[in-house]
């Protein structure tokens, strides 16, 4: 089975990791490509970073991992098969957003991740950026515009986190505003009625459900209805740390024997994935050696 997942960190807290096994690892499951999310640039100051991480992570966050994992595109030279799509996230920038994105472009990022969280959000036990930067939403709303225009400008396809309960029309207005422009909404915008609109409305949006496996299990009959209405618009995605390949593993088993729809299950971790890149983007997908993904 030949897979491919839209959300994965690429952090791993053991500093002594072997990305080439690692890599190995993945491709044995059939992992044949990913989208990276990588830090590409974070405060000095621990306890502001940890402002803007999901409690769930804290103790795996340290400066020198973070340091260690900031520029990566000599441990994606470590494999020969996977096709690894870079995603700069961006949740710590707040200015020249139009110089930056062009150099994450040059420097071979091709997406560009946001945490949108501009005030706290207690689920996810994570203080948001009021709080991290002393900010107002509205400053927020100017700041997350602003690098998707940049991104846009790139032709970056735009992983886009935040709660549609809360900010449903501002992600709406980024999405109507951007039409050339791919969105995925991860874990179904935490509300698959807010997300639906989206869907419904906007060809260029997606969703990826990556951390919705809880939920998936306690209300399996509405989730499933959801997947399969939307069978052509969602990605599959594990929300893995790139250093924990078991969970990657784990996500996309769970999926198969939750569907119980092979022609589904194909779409989700499959048929999507491509079509995404298809549509996004100059030329296609392509990982750190230049392979092509038909």
């Amino acid at each position: 089975m030949k897979f491919y997942d839209a959300h994965v960190h690429f952090y791993s807290p053991d500093l002594s990791q072997d990305f080439a096994v690692l890599f190995d690892r993945l491709k044995g499951m059939g992992l044949a490509g990913f989208h990276a999310i990588v830090f590409t640039e974070f405060p000095s100051d621990l306890s502001k970073v940890l402002k803007m991480v999901p409690g769930a992570y804290h103790r795996y966050v340290t400066l020198r991992v973070l340091e260690h994992h900031q520029t990566p595109f000599h441990l994606f030279r470590r494999t020969d098969g996977l096709v690894i799509v870079p995603f700069a996230d961006a949740r710590f920038i707040e200015a020249d957003a139009e110089q930056k994105m062009k150099g994450f472009w040059d420097q071979g990022f091709r997406g560009l991740k946001l945490l949108y969280v501009p005030e706290e959000d207690p689920g996810l036990v994570l203080a948001g950026m009021e709080e991290a930067f002393g900010r107002t939403v509205r400053q927020s709303e100017e700041i997350t515009a602003r690098l998707i225009d940049a991104a846009a400008s790139q032709g970056m396809p735009v992983l886009f986190h935040a709660d549609l309960k809360r900010y449903g029309p501002f992600v709406e207005d980024m999405v109507h505003t951007h039409p050339r422009t791919l969105f995925n909404i991860p874990h179904f915008g935490s509300s698959r009625k807010a997300m639906s609109i989206l869907l419904d409305k906007y060809a260029n949006c997606y969703s990826d459900l990556s951390s919705l496996t809880p939920h998936m299990k306690k209300e399996g009959g509405s989730y499933r209805d959801f997947i399969r209405h939307y069978q052509d618009k969602i990605l599959f995605g594990s929300d893995a740390l790139i250093g924990m390949p078991e969970h990657v593993e784990s996500s996309v088993h769970f999926l198969r024997n939750f569907l119980d729809n092979e022609a589904i299950f194909n779409k989700l971790v499959h048929r999507n994935y491509l079509r995404f890149h298809v549509t996004s983007g100059p030329g296609g997908i392509e990982n750190a050696g230049g392979a092509k993904v038909p």
